[in-house]
């Protein structure tokens, strides 16, 4: 049964719990593991998990105000649960515990004790901080905190003498509690081993964290002091939660590029000194190095400057350009990363992406080919956040939009094959999947492997691997803005079909004849406007045309009207002999009849759907 303690302490605000019971033990004179047994927080070891500091369950939570006479808001504001709907790694470490699992050694959250600010550690000056020492901080457990406002100085992680990391086992909530003695502000890394337990404390470091060498602090430039005060505003009550946690997900996405790719965004951290940056990044090339790619460094100088780097991206005007340096198009190998640690990124984007904002989402997935696929190696998925469907893209971009948008691969690619190509990607982007499948659902013919390939690898040589994607961007931004015309019914409506005899003949009974090379007489002429009617109605290419059911079953048929069709099609395109210019303005005003048909067929058919429902 537990019964209170023989005295217990108020707590510091915003200190953390294996501060709180160092210090309260500190009081009693007793090592931590006495008080964390007598207040119910660990029953039959020594060893208390970190589990703890992110929330005291129901019964554990009793038995801790009991025994420290503390009330329940008092008790759990030492954990780390009133952060959790800002800060997601919380929330999810949290969904773990709950389930019952051990909870995992995640990328954005310390172990219990892992930085420290001197100053705050040697505590205000009244009696009890004198004695016992300031607080631990929760929110030192968070990497996005590099630094002490109060004291305008960074957080430190290495102990002064040792030079040690705090915490050799992360997911222990206090190193070594057994050892009594011990002031909460004393070092516990371990430099020397040996089994006596009555030789255990001088087998420990015990410097004073609090009582940093003169001369070892260094105050925090302006920018990442602006940067410290934004986090800070981002985890206060005066933040709507879902904007904090959304900003703070962005900003662990784009952070893990950064590391990935340093020093590529060195130049978006501007006045910082980078040098460590470059050394802890630097260690991380090693293949053997164990630590996940996005794992911020405890370093909080390295921290710092990465931080400062992806804010500066996440508040760019262009997310999509600020991010494309650091996640290439299309074939990472060729960008000198090595592709495990861009994958490793992959994994962690597909895993919180819901929990990103749109517009980080938007701009993320048209970066790197593998953001958005069913697993590793599957298909590519669509797009997110399109107001087109693959129904909607042309077979062949209009000239207009090439021209006002793809000037720049004009001297490297033909005008064809930039229109089919740019068609293919658009698809790509609503449909998923291969450009393969968006040439064979545009009804290309052609096979799709590779398509695009040659522009891209062009882009990427001029050190222009984006502006591919951004000349798709406004086409995009042009095919949405004009009413959205289902190509795809059009083709399908017209897949067997051909100009009547009857509406032939009317249009022949109109034209002036004229002795002419160019002039075709009898059934092919009919079956050779078809194609041309078919590609002003679908706006599709001659060569992609469907042959006529006529012609489709006789080989000699098939070629003389493929040959024809390309003929007729030509001069009406050429619209310089007089016969072909007399037609070409019948066979246009006919096409349009057809559209305006096959689409109120259309709209007829979704009305009558929906007035079904």
């Amino acid at each position: 049964m537990i019964t209170p303690l023989p005295r217990s302490l108020d707590p510091l605000p915003g200190e953390l719990l294996a501060g709180y019971v160092m210090r309260l033990a500190h009081r009693l004179d007793v090592a931590p593991d006495i008080v964390l047994r007598r207040s119910g927080l660990v029953h039959y070891q020594a060893i208390t998990r970190t589990a703890l500091s992110l929330e005291l369950p129901a019964p554990r939570m009793n038995d801790f105000q009991v025994a420290t006479r503390l009330t329940a808001a008092e008790a759990t504001a030492l954990t780390l649960l009133p952060l959790a709907p800002r800060y997601p790694p919380i929330a999810q470490s949290l969904d773990v515990v709950r389930a019952g699992k051990r909870v995992p050694a995640l990328d954005w959250l310390f172990p219990a004790a892992d930085r420290y600010c001197p100053d705050c550690l040697a505590g205000d000056g009244t009696p009890l901080q004198t004695d016992h020492g300031g607080p631990w901080r929760t929110d030192w457990r968070l990497p996005v905190i590099f630094a002490c406002e109060h004291h305008q100085r960074f957080l430190e992680h290495l102990c002064p003498e040792c030079r040690r990391p705090l915490t050799d086992r992360p997911g222990q909530l206090i190193a070594r509690p057994t050892i009594a003695g011990l002031h909460p502000a004393q070092c516990r890394s371990l430099i020397a081993h040996g089994s006596r337990r009555t030789q255990r404390a001088a087998q420990l470091c015990g410097a004073r964290l609090d009582r940093q060498p003169l001369g070892l602090a260094e105050f925090v430039p302006e920018a990442l002091s602006a940067l410290q005060k934004k986090i800070t505003a981002m985890l206060s009550p005066d933040t709507p939660e879902a904007t904090a946690s959304e900003y703070f997900t962005d900003l662990q996405m784009v952070s893990g590029l950064v590391m990935i790719t340093w020093p590529k965004a060195r130049s978006t951290a501007p006045g910082v000194d980078a040098r460590r940056t470059d050394l802890v990044l630097a260690s991380r090339q090693d293949p053997s190095h164990s630590l996940h790619v996005s794992t911020p460094p405890q370093d909080a100088r390295a921290c710092a400057s990465i931080l400062l780097a992806a804010d500066a991206i996440l508040s760019a005007a262009d997310l999509r350009t600020a991010l494309a340096p650091l996640a290439p198009v299309e074939n990472r190998t060729r960008s000198g990363i090595d592709p495990k640690r861009h994958r490793s990124w992959d994994s962690t984007f597909r895993r919180y992406q819901d929990d990103c904002s749109e517009r980080f989402r938007n701009a993320a997935e048209y970066l790197v080919s593998t953001h958005r696929r069913h697993g590793r190696g599957g298909s590519r998925l669509p797009h997110r956040g399109l107001d087109y469907g693959p129904q909607h893209v042309p077979a062949f971009l209009p000239l207009e939009w090439a021209e006002a948008h793809l000037g720049a691969f004009i001297a490297a690619f033909s005008m064809p094959v930039l229109r089919r190509t740019t068609s293919a990607f658009l698809v790509r982007r609503a449909l998923g999947k291969s450009t393969a499948d968006a040439a064979e659902f545009l009804g290309l013919g052609i096979a799709g492997n590779g398509l695009g390939t040659r522009i891209t690898s062009w882009a990427r040589r001029q050190g222009t691997p984006e502006a591919y994607e951004r000349a798709l961007d406004a086409i995009a931004a042009e095919l949405t803005s004009a009413p959205l015309i289902d190509y795809r019914h059009r083709r399908e409506s017209l897949a067997d079909w051909t100009l009547p005899p009857d509406s032939w003949h009317q249009i022949a009974a109109r034209l002036e004849r004229r002795r002419s090379p160019r002039y075709v007489s009898d059934d092919r002429a009919r079956l050779a406007v078809t194609a041309y009617i078919w590609t002003r109605v679908t706006h599709g290419e001659t060569q992609f045309a469907p042959c006529p059911p006529e012609a489709r079953h006789t080989p000699e048929h098939e070629a003389a009207w493929s040959r024809v069709r390309y003929d007729i099609g030509h001069w009406l395109k050429q619209n310089k002999q007089p016969y072909y210019q007399q037609m070409k303005p019948l066979l246009d005003a006919y096409a349009d009849q057809l559209i305006h048909v096959i689409d109120t067929e259309r709209s007829g058919r979704q009305l009558a759907r929906s007035l079904a429902k």
